[in-house]
């Protein structure tokens, strides 16, 4: 038995290694324990804090206090409805991949769509402004939709979410395609990451930084899209000086009607 950090420096029991038993599908106990250590946070907050409010209501109010309490509520049970809309999604997205596996040609339509409107779209259901996204080039795509979508969200939001206060945000998509793959690079000013986390970025539940530099977010975005890009044979990478901004880029074959291993 070991003992892992976590994200905010305590640390969790490693149990040993299980034998593999052919019998049922491996459980990932440290996804699950990991989930269950991010969500103890607010949980503890709402329950402290909501009965502190309650307790308030019985004595003379002090109304700065009631506010503050109330807040510390409310971030806790947003933070939990992040992570729980996150963790959904996941588990959706892993379904999805684990009912094609066996014909990954489904995963692919006989009809292209454009890359450069899917952008464009993205950013609007996710609340970027019009004026701050730039999109150079465009290609067509037949990955199913849905599930294109998925990453490009996931990328995009981070973009979004990750912008420096000391400027305006600007975001640009370049899109390309050349004899076998399909490119999407977005590049973002926004504050950018620490390349000391660069191998694990994409891991479950790792927001950048620790303690107070650890960044907003559940640490599954990444994560989800990595999993989707993987899974059409792509590529994702990402590069950032740690205070200009990032760039994530972000590619895959074109595979189009065909079963994966013949690429129109």
């Amino acid at each position: 038995m070991s003992l892992e950090p976590l994200s905010d420096g305590s640390t969790a029991k490693s149990l040993p290694e299980s034998t593999e038993d052919s019998s049922g599908p491996v459980i990932d106990t440290k996804y699950l324990r990991r989930l269950m250590h991010d969500l103890s946070a607010p949980t503890r907050h709402v329950a402290f804090f909501s009965g502190f409010v309650d307790e308030a209501l019985t004595e003379p109010l002090d109304l700065d206090d009631a506010r503050r309490s109330l807040q510390t509520v409310r971030t806790a049970a947003e933070r939990m409805q992040q992570l729980t809309q996150m963790v959904t999604l996941h588990m959706k997205c892993l379904e999805l991949l684990h009912s094609t596996s066996s014909d990954p040609s489904q995963r692919y339509g006989a009809d292209e769509y454009s890359v450069a409107t899917m952008v464009a779209d993205v950013w609007q259901k996710i609340g970027g402004d019009v004026a701050t996204l730039t999109v150079q080039g465009d290609t067509k795509t037949c990955v199913q939709r849905d599930l294109m979508e998925i990453p490009l969200t996931q990328l995009l939001r981070n973009a979004l979410m990750f912008n420096s206060e000391s400027r305006p945000l600007q975001v640009v998509v370049a899109i390309s395609k050349t004899d076998e793959m399909t490119s999407v690079a977005i590049q973002d000013n926004g504050v950018g990451f620490d390349t000391r986390y660069a191998e694990r970025i994409c891991e479950p539940f790792e927001c950048l930084g620790t303690g107070k530099d650890r960044r907003d977010g559940a640490g599954l975005g990444l994560t989800v899209a990595s999993l989707v890009i993987d899974a059409l044979s792509g590529s994702l990478r990402m590069e950032s000086d740690g205070q200009s901004g990032t760039k994530v880029s972000i590619s895959w074959p074109h595979h189009c009607k065909k079963s994966v291993s013949d690429v129109e």
